[in-house]
């Protein structure tokens, strides 16, 4: 059955690279072991605000159907805060699932919102060390697109004002730290070894 008439048809496509893909990652061989007893969602204290629960997730993957995985805000939301692991009748470190995932997905293009920021955010630390609340809202911006900039910032606008109020939005960058060699060298070398270990 040719794409287009499994697409008309309604027909998912199972994308059998992908499931082998996530297996043969650092943390794929908890994808296996979930029994879908449903703790996870349970547990987690930002399932409201997840596209799939973290269950559904690991149902998806084995289902190889990437797009849906990949797309999702579940794994960007993830805090790590180790309490499904420890409820988890397997030990799954869901945590650890959720970070090979955010590193699969922006190895195969697909772009989140948080990712957006965690860039931003890397960028803004190395240039002076300290955070320019100003300077990462306007970069952030600019990385999301101007109509969903527009949007946050009007979600965000009492928070905004706030911040100015108590002098914590300032147009003007701080000063940097005294040695900002010392710190890209810290950075770079953190860069190496990540690379090293696990190509991420």
């Amino acid at each position: 059955m040719s794409e287009a008439i499994a697409k008309d048809r309604g027909v998912v496509k199972y994308d059998t690279k992908f499931t082998k893909r996530v297996y043969e990652m650092e943390n794929g061989k908890w994808v296996k072991m979930c029994m879908q007893c449903g703790i996870c969602p349970t547990t987690c204290a930002l399932k409201e605000k997840m596209d799939l629960s973290p269950r559904r997730i690991i149902q998806l993957i084995r289902a190889g159907r990437k797009d849906e995985v990949l797309k999702a805000n579940t794994m960007w939301l993830c805090t790590s805060c180790y309490t499904c692991a420890c409820r988890c009748p397997r030990g799954v470190p869901m945590m650890d699932v959720m970070h090979d995932l955010r590193h699969l997905a922006v190895e195969s293009g697909y772009m989140h919102n948080s990712q957006a920021m965690a860039e931003v955010y890397a960028k803004d630390v190395s240039k002076r060390g300290r955070i320019w609340e100003g300077g990462l809202t306007l970069n952030y911006g600019l990385k999301i697109g101007l109509k969903s900039f527009i949007k946050m910032a009007l979600d965000m606008q009492d928070v905004g004002k706030n911040m100015m109020l108590h002098r914590r939005l300032t147009l003007l960058p701080p000063k940097g730290v005294k040695n900002p060699n010392k710190l890209r060298d810290v950075l770079n070398r953190a860069l190496e070894i990540a690379q090293k270990e696990g190509g991420h």
